[in-house]
Parts: C-alpha cells; structure tokens; sequence
C-alpha cells in the first residue's frame, strides 16, 4: 500500500469517539464469543508529550531507521507538520524543510533509507472511504521532496496527489484527485490512464504495480477493481459483483477497495466495503448503513474471498493489511492471521485500553488508535503510528511495536 492509508485526524478522532463511548469490546454482551490464542502485545516505543499533536503517517526504511509525520492543531484549527526520525534507537525531531513547513496533511513514501519520500495529500486527511469523491478543500500547489540519505530534494508536482509510491528515486507512481495513474521517470510526470479510478497504489517493480479503487457504471451501482501493471499496460483483474439485498429499500448502493498490499506476483491483499444505505425500516427517521467489510486475496490468478476475524476484536473497517514477510499479516490493530488463516489476537500496551477494556478507573483510562503500520525490512517486527487518548479527549502521538508470536 501506498502510505496514505488508515486517514489522517478527522478519522483517528472519529474512531476515538467510537471508543470513548463503548465501542465493540469484550465484556459488553452475554453473547460476545470469548477471544481466541493471543500472539503478542504491542509495545510502546514513543510517546508524545498530551495535547493537540497527533500522528499521520510512518514509514521503516531499514532495520534501524524508521520516519513519522505528526499534526498539529492549532488555532481557527489550522494544522501544522512535523516530523520524526528514529535513527539507532532513538527518536528524534527533523525541521521539515521550508517548501512544505506551512503544509498540512503531509504523507511519507519509501523505498529504503535513501529514497525517502514526503509529500502533500490532497484528501486533507480524510481517506475517501469516509469524504466521499472529492478531496477537501482546494489544492495548493507545492512539490514533493526526496531524502537520499544526506539531504532533501525537491520533486515538482503538478497535480493533487492522493496517494505515492516509490520503487527508486527516477521511478515512482501516484494517484491523483481525480482517481488517475501519474508516473515520475526522474524528470517529469506523465499520465497513464486507468480503466478504473484509483484510491490506493502499491508499486513493487517497474513490471509489478497495484491500483485498487472502483468503476462506475450507467446502469448499476460503483463496482470495486484492482488493476495491475504489468510493464507495458493495465489488466484489471475480475472481482466479484457486489448487490444490495434483494429486499432492500435502497437508498444509496456501492463498492470500494480502498487498499492494497503486494507481497509477490501470487500473493497480495485487498480491503473495502460495500456499502448499502437502506431505507426499508420505516420507524427510523434517517435511512439505515449496511456495510459489508471485504477482504480479498490473489494467488496468482484469481482474487478470492477471504473470512475476516472474529467479533470482538476486529476493527469497524479492518483499518489494513500489513503482511510480515512469513507469510502472516496484521489486520487492523488487534488481529493477527497466519499463513493457515488462522486468527490470533493483539493486545494493547500496559494500561492502554484496545480491544477489551482494562480495569483502571474511567478517569485514567487511555485508548489506542492505530494510524498507519509497516514491517522494518528483514524483520517480521511491525512499527505504527497511533494515537492514545484520554477521557478528557488530550491526545499523545506514539509509535508502537509488534512482534507477533503466533505458533
């Protein structure tokens, strides 16, 4: 996946919401099933002093040298980035350079620690399974830069980027606002049209590039598509048609991918939605959303319906898919799956609420909310940015650790 996934702060602070009124935890209902084997607890490895300051994105870029990008909230709700490093062991604060000091919403791309990429996000921060087809706000124009180890360099950008991804410093891919492939060879950008609007982008060669997104279409509702490139073109790969139930009062109806994750040619990961708002209970004064999560997997040939895990530890939208290189992937923040599918499931930090709720007293309670995840290279260790926030809504960016231990 490109870097931009799990959204930015109207998001994080949404899904705080969610947690802070009750969410889906353990112990809620007689009829929550127990939790399945536990392989591992995520571990704190930064935290942030509380205030208005929370987490966007996070890259690792070698065993030993990892960036993140935080917000700001200040006054009028202005954001404003920043960004850190973890350079052996340690993290510390890096001055943005003065082309993107003023912008917000910034994300990161890499593709080791001598192609480093930061760039501006044209969603503003809200990733379009929740803003719907139009980025936030007008685009102001400004460039990309790129870290090749010693120093920064400009990109030019003349589009909205909404998504970035790098395979090296003269072949990188991005999607733009309007759901369009760009390609940089080093000295320019040039469009390469999709048969589909794209949301996410994974480039893992110059042969071996994902988009996932959707189509529309006249006569039925927006189908979700993942096209891949094989070095001279685009083939989009066949998917399942998403329909509303047939009893159904519909009032909106539609598909999505909006992540995609490639390990291999045979193996890689797609998440969306479909989402149907029905209006067939008459009692309700608004309609009802019915959403259904999907989770697909290619094998080489053909994608296939993955089962998701278990209630109660799954997230509202699986958030995504971070493969850890054994054939084993995080799910969202608190679900594991090995090689055999089968699902483990994650812990929260010491006195940190997750999936299941701890015994402090409300008052000292803290949840945790995972922004944006990635395996450091020639490990199967997950570092990830994430929020903690507290009952009085003070919020502390961090970065957490995981090592899974599923047998």
């Amino acid at each position: 996946m490109g870097r931009r996934r799990s959204g930015g702060p109207v998001r994080l602070l949404t899904a705080a919401l969610l947690l802070l009124l009750g969410g889906c935890r353990i112990g809620m209902s007689d009829d929550v099933p127990s939790p399945p084997p536990r392989a591992g607890a995520w571990s704190i490895d930064y935290v942030g002093p509380p205030g208005q300051v929370q987490m966007a994105d996070l890259a690792a870029v070698s065993a030993t040298e990892a960036w993140a990008v935080t917000e700001e909230r200040g006054a009028e709700d202005r954001w404003k980035p920043g960004l850190l490093r973890l350079l052996d062991g340690r993290w510390s604060t890096v001055q943005i350079p003065a082309q993107l000091r003023a912008q917000p919403w910034l994300r990161l791309a890499a593709a080791g620690p001598h192609n480093v990429w930061l760039y501006p996000d044209a969603w503003g921060g809200v990733p379009p399974e929740k803003s719907g087809d139009a980025p936030s706000g007008p685009w102001k124009r400004c460039p990309a830069l790129r870290w090749d180890g010693t120093r920064w360099h400009q990109v030019p950008l003349d589009f909205p980027p909404v998504d970035l991804d790098v395979i090296s410093p003269d072949d990188a891919w991005a999607l733009d606002a309007s759901g369009a492939a760009r390609h940089w060879d080093g000295t320019r950008w040039r469009t390469v049209p999709l048969p589909a609007r794209g949301i996410d982008i994974e480039a893992r060669a110059a042969d071996d590039v994902w988009v996932a997104g959707d189509q529309a279409f006249d006569d039925r509702p927006k189908q979700p598509a993942a096209v891949h490139w094989d070095g001279s073109g685009w083939q989009v790969t066949r998917l399942r048609r998403y329909q509303a139930p047939h009893d159904a009062k519909v009032v909106d109806n539609g598909s999505i991918l909006w992540g995609i994750r490639a390990e291999s040619a045979s193996d890689a990961w797609a998440l969306g939605v479909h989402s149907v708002v029905d209006g067939r209970d008459e009692d309700r004064e608004e309609p009802r959303d019915v959403d259904e999560r999907i989770l697909l997997h290619w094998s080489g040939t053909r994608w296939q319906p993955v089962p998701g895990p278990p209630r109660p530890f799954r997230d509202k939208t699986y958030g995504q898919a971070v493969p850890d290189g054994t054939g084993g992937m995080l799910l969202g923040a608190w679900a594991y799956r090995t090689a055999e599918g089968t699902y483990f499931r994650i812990d929260a930090p010491p006195n940190t609420e997750g999936w299941q709720e701890t015994s402090l007293p409300p008052l000292r309670r803290r949840w945790l909310t995972m922004v944006e995840a990635d395996v450091i290279p020639g490990t199967h260790t997950i570092l990830a940015a994430a929020d903690l926030v507290g009952r009085d809504s003070a919020m502390q960016p961090a970065v957490i650790r995981l090592t899974p231990d599923a047998p």
